[in-house]
């Protein structure tokens, strides 16, 4: 649980937890108690005179000043929660096609062309980013390939997989997922190509016609048809990767459905891993492109082609070698918000509570951190104070006297094993005092003296008054010393000094400030008038 946060009970806050000066009764619309929420504890009201600062809800995340593998999400109060990002999949490396569906249909690498035909985004249900793309078994996405693409027209495509999420509303027996078409002209009669994935027996089918293909003297002979069979029927509302690998060095073509091999085949003459005697090849083009959809009811998401087989598993004990996919919603990696430096207004200001408001679902965790400075010495927010990070105390009520002027805050988010639910920062709610410097004192009377001045003043009523200075010089609101003597004076805790080594009857101006022992200065007083005296003179 983060430090500062406390477990609600479901059915409802106590209204005397919602009273806040600062927040009044506007967090009592929109306030929905699950179980698992963590809620700002008792204490968020400041006492009189003292400051609050809102990060969150409608106030935004503004302070926010460094985001490490997070991203802001719909949230509590209308406003925007942080939580873990899902991980984008890279347009990088060997990707021919991605269609993560994040704000668009279109092919993010741009070696292909989307048509959209009934096709739109759908936020729920949606498996990574923003959106997914919705079916409802009239529409259809079609892909057109550019030149240089993985399936442009007379390709010897070597090594691929082509990977995607999937969520059926219901199982459409004859739904086509997936179709590619070519025309192999290169044998003695002209063959229509087909790579298809469809629905039949509630199951999904990946079926090669006349693709795999090996030469003889009449040029190209193809293999009639090559089918590999989910062993599984498809489960409708639920989200499950599928994945179709060929690896052009062994000569197996595999099957997965969430990592699990489904079915795998090698293009060999001994059915065995080794170097097959058939390869793929993509034939002329249609015109057809990749069709995605077809008679499908439900989202697909994260849509991905790439140039390499993923990882290759052993027929017979089916093991997945060396790294896996990622199949889960995020990445494990954890995740870090600090804020920008929060000037609370003088280097006296003690900070008095962190108050926070976090979602935990599952052994997800979030961890706060506080440090305090009275200067800012970098622009880089990991870097900004000079100052230790202490972890933020379990009740949110900081204990003892920490003072300074600049306050920064950490998060770190945490993921647990499943890596399929992220926690939330929704709120954070700062109380300090902001300590007022002391106030000017009043100069009770300026008297010449032998070669200076002798001035006396009220005393100051404040609790860290650490004592006085004193400002002076030749004119007016111009406090440059004179001669020998130089501006301002030191004075502790006394009421009276005695200025010497003045020029005799030439008028000085002087104004003193109070200043606490944190460093700050109250306003100058009033400013005084006098001349000083002669020597011998009483």
């Amino acid at each position: 649980m983060l430090p500062g946060a406390t477990h609600a009970k479901p059915g409802g806050l106590p209204r005397s937890l919602l009273r806040g000066a600062s927040l009044g009764s506007s967090l009592l619309r929109g306030l929905v108690c699950l179980v698992g929420l963590v809620l700002i504890a008792p204490g968020l009201q400041a006492s009189q005179g003292s400051g609050t600062v809102r990060l969150g809800g409608r106030d935004g995340w503004d302070r926010a000043a460094s985001f490490t593998n997070l991203r802001l999400v719909p949230g509590w109060e209308g406003g925007e929660d942080i939580a873990l990002d899902e991980g984008a999949l890279p347009v990088a490396g060997r990707v021919d096609l991605l269609a993560d569906f994040d704000g668009t249909l279109e092919d993010q690498t741009g070696n292909y062309r989307a048509s959209p035909k009934g096709v739109r985004l759908v936020g729920t249900p949606r498996r990574r980013g923003s959106a997914a793309a919705g079916f409802d078994g009239t529409g259809e996405l079609v892909f057109y390939p550019r030149p240089g693409a993985l399936f442009a027209p007379r390709q010897q495509p070597g090594s691929f997989s082509i990977d995607f999420w999937l969520y059926p509303n219901r199982v459409t027996q004859g739904a086509t997922l997936f179709r590619w078409k070519g025309a192999l002209l290169e044998g003695q009669d002209p063959v229509l190509q087909t790579i298809r994935l469809e629905i039949s027996d509630r199951r999904l089918h990946w079926v090669f016609s006349h693709v795999l293909v090996r030469a003889d003297r009449g040029g190209l002979e193809p293999l009639e048809e090559v089918r590999l069979s989910a062993r599984r029927g498809l489960v409708p509302r639920v989200w499950q990767h599928h994945q179709l690998r060929y690896d052009a060095t062994t000569g197996q073509l595999a099957y997965l459905v969430d990592q699990v091999p489904e079915d795998v085949i090698y293009m060999s003459e001994s059915g065995r891993e080794e170097p097959g005697v058939f390869s793929l090849y993509f034939g002329h083009d249609t015109g057809d492109g990749i069709l995605l959809g077809r008679g499908f009811e439900g989202a697909l998401d994260e849509f991905r082609i790439s140039r390499s087989p993923g990882e290759s598993f052993g027929r017979s004990s089916g093991h997945v070698a060396g790294a896996e996919p990622q199949l889960s919603r995020y990445s494990g990696s954890p995740g870090r918000m600090i804020t920008a430096p929060m000037d609370l207004g003088g280097s006296g200001a003690r900070l008095l509570s962190v108050e926070s408001r976090v979602q935990t679902p599952g052994n997800t965790d979030v961890r706060g951190y506080y440090r305090l400075a009275d200067l800012v010495v970098s622009r880089d927010a990991p870097e900004a104070l000079p100052a230790e990070w202490n972890p933020l105390p379990l009740s949110g009520m900081i204990k003892g006297d920490e003072r300074g002027r600049y306050l920064q805050l950490r998060y770190d988010f945490l993921a647990d094993a499943t890596r399929e639910e992220s926690p939330r920062l929704q709120e954070v709610r700062i109380g300090f005092d902001p300590v007022a410097p002391p106030a000017p004192p009043r100069i009770v009377r300026g008297t010449p003296v032998p070669g200076g001045v002798r001035l006396e003043w009220s005393a100051v009523q404040h609790p860290d008054l650490a004592g006085y200075r004193v400002y002076f010089g030749e004119r007016p609101r111009s406090y440059t010393g004179s001669a020998g003597v130089v501006s301002p004076l030191q004075v502790g805790a006394e009421q009276t000094i005695t200025v010497r080594g003045l020029e005799p009857d030439v008028p000085y101006v002087f104004a003193l400030e109070s200043h606490d022992r944190h460093g700050q200065a109250g306003p100058l007083s009033r400013e005084i008038e006098v001349r000083a005296g002669r020597e011998g003179e009483q």
